[in-house]
């Protein structure tokens, strides 16, 4: 089985994640996963129409004033091979994406209003020649300057597909350490079924992958940083809440 890295460009949406600033860019990174422990591909051509998959965290210590501006969200996204046989050939896919105040189902932190939505129409997916073969990718969404809600700066995403065009499955790097970079996590993520209209949280086991439901992402901010009042401890030290 190969694990291959692929930092692409896809209609100006996929790049590789950088560092906490980019001088190029003008951002401050808020929210950054660790580097992935693994994948979770759950999505192929069988998967029903209207499905989706959330994740979230949150980047403030409890009493934080309001985040502004964010301005992009950077997904860690994986292919795989699982055929018996063959090679995946390169295909398309649209990937319809929501931000939110905290998880988008709603069961976790925050209500899981969405703030924003959009669709990133044609995203190549690419070949996998051989089973077991997997290639991991990211996907960069510029956002509207959202603002976070005061208090913990909760946040959320979901990402569904339509149009699916591939043989192979796709789904996202997963960060099985529970401490990311920057920020905090929920050590679940959330599938919306679209028969019952309900959404449902989910959880990894120790062997798969490594733990933590944490799906890879970074978000930012324009630099210098609209953080108000923000505690710098509060990006890079985890804190358990109790729901």
């Amino acid at each position: 089985m190969r694990n291959l890295i692929q930092s692409a460009v896809v209609a100006a949406s996929l790049v590789a994640i950088g560092g906490v600033s980019s001088s190029a860019l003008a951002e401050t990174i808020i929210y950054q996963s660790n580097s992935p422990t693994g994948f979770f591909a759950p999505i192929n051509s069988s998967t029903p129409a209207g499905t989706k998959f959330g994740d979230s965290g949150w980047v403030g210590s409890g009493g934080s004033p309001a985040v502004l501006g964010v301005n992009s969200i950077t997904l860690g996204l994986a292919v795989v091979n699982n055929l018996p046989a063959g090679t995946v050939n390169a295909g398309t896919t649209d990937i319809n994406f929501t931000f939110n105040n905290g998880d988008p189902s709603g069961l976790v932190f925050g209500n899981g209003a969405q703030l924003y939505s959009t669709t990133i129409n044609g995203v190549s997916l690419p070949e996998l020649p051989a089973p077991g073969d997997r290639i991991y990718f990211n996907l960069r969404i510029d956002l509207p300057a959202l603002t976070l809600a005061p208090g913990f700066n909760n946040f959320g995403w979901s990402v569904g597909v339509s149009n699916y065009a591939y043989d192979g499955n796709f789904g996202f790097q997963n960060s099985g350490l529970f401490n990311p970079s920057f920020g905090f996590i929920t050590g679940n993520a959330s599938q919306f079924n679209p028969s019952s209209g309900t959404w449902s949280l989910f959880a990894f086991g120790p062997a798969f992958p490594d733990d933590s439901a944490n799906f890879v992402a970074t978000l930012t901010v324009p630099e210098p940083a609209t953080l108000g009042g923000l505690a710098a401890a509060s990006l890079i030290a985890l804190r358990r809440r109790a729901r």
